[in-house]
Parts: C-alpha cells; sequence; structure tokens
C-alpha cells in the first residue's frame, strides 16, 4: 500500500518562513556586473520573495528574508548558507531562482536536505517551468504566483509530500493590492542598495499580453491575463518612495506599463493632485505608440522608453510571433523621437531562422534608427518557452549550465552559422551601439529635450 510521507510542522520555531533569493552566475568567466550577474541583485530588490513575505506576513506570522547578493555571504560555501539559514529553526525555507540562479539554488537545497528535515520549497520561473529536476534538491515546487501557496503551507500543521508540484493560485488584482508595498525596513532585509541605480525599480503588474516565443510570459505557467494593481496603489507606493528616499526617478520594470488611455489618464490625474513630479523610464511596444497616448505619456513624466525591436527582418520577426514589422517599428521610433522621448532599442541575434543575412539586417536597422541606445543580446530559448521546444528544428544548445545563461553569452546556435560567424555579428553589432552612445552624448541629449518642447506647443 502506498504511504503518503508527510512533514509535521511541529517544535520551537524562530521563525516560521525563510525566503532565500539565490545569486547569479556563481561561475568564474561571467561579468559581474551584468544585468545577470552576480553585482545584479544589488541594483534591483527580489520583488518576489518581498510580496511573499508581505503576504504572510499580514496575516500575523514571522518571515525572514535571506538575500545572498549581501556581501556578508559571499565567502561562503553552500553548507555554510545552510547552517546559517538553519540557525534560525524554521518551520519551512523557500528558495526562488531563475535559469541563471538554478545552479547555486540546487546546491543550496542539497545542503539544506542533507542537515535537516525541514520543507525545501522551490519556487520562481525556472523551478515551475523544470519541477522534477527542482524536486531533486528539494521536497515541494510551487508553479506560479507563490503568495496564497506559501501561506497555506505555514498555516497548516504539516504538509502532504505527495502532492510534490503545487499550482500556486494566481491572485487578482484586487488581491495583489491587499499585499503591503515594501517599505524601508522591508528592503533593507534585502541586498538592495537604491545609491547604485539612478533609477529606483518598482513594479506594477504582473503578466504579458504578448506571445513572443523566447519570454516566458504569455505561454504555460504565466499565460494568464495582464494583472495590474490599481492606480491609487501605484500612486501611494510612488509618494512613499518620495517621502522616503526623496526619489522622482523610476525605472518601471513591467512588461508593458503604458497600457490604456484611461489608465493614463487616472495616474496622470492623481499625481498632479498631489503634485508628485516624476521621472520615469519603462518598456513599451511599437503597438501601442499613438499620438493621444504619447501626450499623456509627456505629462505622466516617461522620458525614456525601451521597446523591444528584437529584429530588423520581418521573416524573424514572423517566427518569433513578436507581432510587429519593421514598418511598425520605424513608425513608432520616429513618433516617439517626434513627441521627445529618448529611445533605446533592444535586439537579439541568433534567434529562429536566423541566417548571417538576416543578423545583418538587424544590425542595419539598428545603425538606421534615430534611436538614442542600441543594446544586443544573443537569443536564449529559456526552459519554459516554445522556442526551449524548437531548438532541434532550428539549432542547438551549445552552453548546458545554466549559470552562464546570461544576455552576454552565446548558449545557443542556429543552423548554418558558426561560434566564430556568431561573435563577429556580435562584434559588429555593439560597433552600433558604441555609435548610438557617442551620437547621444554629442547630440541626442539636447535635440530630444527640444522635440519635447516643441510637441506641447
Amino acid at each position: 500500500m502506498f504511504q503518503i510521507k508527510k512533514f509535521v510542522l511541529g517544535g520551537v520555531s524562530l521563525v516560521d518562513l525563510i525566503l532565500v533569493r539565490t545569486v547569479n552566475n556563481p561561475i568564474p568567466g561571467v561579468k559581474k556586473n551584468s544585468d545577470s550577474g552576480s553585482y545584479a541583485g544589488c541594483r534591483i530588490p527580489p520583488f518576489g520573495i518581498l510580496n511573499i513575505a508581505n503576504f504572510v506576513r499580514m496575516k500575523g506570522y514571522s518571515v525572514k528574508l535571506v538575500d545572498l547578493s549581501k556581501k556578508c555571504y559571499a565567502s561562503l560555501t553552500s553548507d555554510g548558507i545552510a547552517d546559517h539559514i538553519l540557525s534560525h529553526n524554521p518551520r519551512i525555507i523557500g528558495i526562488s531562482y531563475m535559469t541563471c540562479q538554478s545552479m547555486s539554488a540546487m546546491s543550496l537545497g542539497d545542503a539544506l536536505m542533507r542537515k535537516s528535515n525541514v520543507p525545501v520549497v522551490h519556487g520562481g520561473v525556472h523551478s515551475s517551468v523544470l519541477p522534477e529536476e527542482a524536486l531533486k534538491h528539494g521536497h515541494v515546487v510551487v508553479q506560479g504566483d507563490g503568495e496564497q501557496c506559501m501561506l497555506e503551507m505555514v498555516a497548516s500543521k504539516e504538509i502532504d509530500l505527495n502532492n510534490k508540484i503545487v499550482q500556486g493560485k494566481t491572485l487578482s488584482s484586487e488581491e495583489m493590492d491587499t499585499i503591503p508595498f515594501p517599505k524601508k525596513e522591508d528592503y533593507d532585509e534585502t541586498a538592495f542598495d537604491p545609491s547604485l541605480t539612478p533609477h529606483f525599480p518598482i513594479i506594477t503588474s504582473r503578466g504579458c499580453p504578448y506571445r513572443c516565443v523566447f519570454c516566458k510570459d504569455g505561454y504555460g505557467l504565466r499565460s494568464s491575463k495582464v494583472r495590474y494593481h490599481s492606480v491609487d496603489y501605484i500612486v501611494e507606493y510612488f509618494d512613499y518612495l518620495y517621502r522616503t528616499y526623496g526619489i522622482r526617478d523610476f525605472g518601471i520594470m513591467d512588461d508593458i506599463f503604458v497600457s490604456s488611455v484611461a489608465r493614463m489618464e487616472e495616474m496622470v490625474v492623481k499625481l498632479e493632485k498631489r503634485n508628485l513630479k516624476l521621472k520615469l523610464q519603462c518598456n513599451v511596444h511599437a503597438n501601442i505608440i499613438k499620438p493621444d497616448l504619447l501626450k499623456l505619456m509627456q505629462r505622466i513624466g516617461i522620458q525614456w522608453t525601451f521597446i523591444g525591436i528584437e529584429s530588423g527582418n520581418d521573416k524573424i520577426l514572423k517566427n518569433i510571433n513578436k507581432g510587429i514589422t519593421v514598418k511598425k517599428v520605424k513608425e513608432a521610433v520616429h513618433l516617439l523621437k517626434k513627441y521627445g522621448f529618448y529611445v533605446s532599442g533592444l535586439y537579439m541575434i541568433g534567434n529562429i531562422g536566423e541566417t548571417p543575412p538576416t543578423i545583418n539586417d538587424t544590425i542595419r536597422f539598428a545603425f538606421s534608427l534615430p534611436t538614442d541606445r542600441a543594446w544586443f543580446s544573443f537569443a536564449a530559448p529559456y526552459p519554459g518557452t516554445p522556442f526551449y521546444d524548437m531548438v532541434g528544428q532550428y539549432g542547438e544548445i551549445i552552453e548546458p549550465d545554466f549559470s552562464k545563461w546570461n544576455q552576454a553569452s552565446l548558449v545557443y546556435l542556429p543552423k548554418g552559422i558558426s561560434k566564430r560567424e556568431m561573435y563577429q555579428l556580435m562584434r559588429k553589432a555593439q560597433m552600433v551601439r558604441f555609435y548610438k552612445k557617442v551620437r547621444y552624448s554629442l547630440l541626442g541629449c539636447w535635440t530630444t529635450a527640444l522635440a519635447r518642447i516643441a510637441s506641447k506647443k
């Protein structure tokens, strides 16, 4: 007869729940200051575990955050970190991580399981899409939103391990608003240092309405509709950060912040009522760039826009299901510049069906557009994306070590292109990046400001 194994959560505990953010790229050779490098945790807060912590705390339970990006953990091995975590005698331990953090997360999970029988719960994007792999290094995997699941585990007297993979409850916008936004004391628990970034990071929504095949959003576990915090919640958050830190310059990390005219109008009115004059940078999509929305973007304080262009070839844009055309991108960028926005174009090379000519199309297109910045990264077929399932048809993964999967590393090679060619093409692309940077410093920084003034007349 099959016996259901359970963890009985008893005894004296110093803390109900410990939530861990692991570090990026523990293996030497990867740039520490890249967006997915080991320093990234000092510039970006661990929003996932912060939300779970505040959701559980508001129900009366104790939560401790262990952010391994803190300098005090830098010299510790996985065993040393496990000893530190277990010294707090937690009832449950949760580990959250992305793909490039997965190796260190699983090493920590192994150490915790060797040293105790405390339930180890894996969460975050990577474990959600590869749960069976994560279960080799823990007891439970939570897929999707983790707030309600972790609360139920903490509130329960035992965890039933017969149901090792747990589907997280997708929170509605109203439920998201019940979570207290992070306060100064919450940020102080993490490695986040606001002095290291000129744009204070903030997230105002979850999900993405688009279906690009290289992105986890929009598919599988993350295919839920976009959920936005209410405008009142966001305005209160802006107000708190201004009063606490004196910050007016924010980097909105949403996949899509500018969603509708009605939402932007409401936000403009409520920010102006509080006399909050902000400077924002955010991601935009070519399909939403229209004059009526651009006027509101000006009023709300958006100055820098980041537009995912990906390719300068219509066939590749269709392959990756980007939902745009080269013509549409060109129109959107020119409109953004006409209304006085600084524009950063984001590109990927080595995507589905790429050849040297299509990559050269992208490089030439990036050079021709009047953007102020151009960022290039190698395409990567992350687990959980349709791209990952297409690898055998269009190319091969040449780097099996997930800890090296970051924007600067070549991990996937399209058919018919050598590694040498890919690196040569990337060097060519970086010349365009350098040109844009120089052009902005000499010309774009002031011509864009003049265009903004002219557009308001």
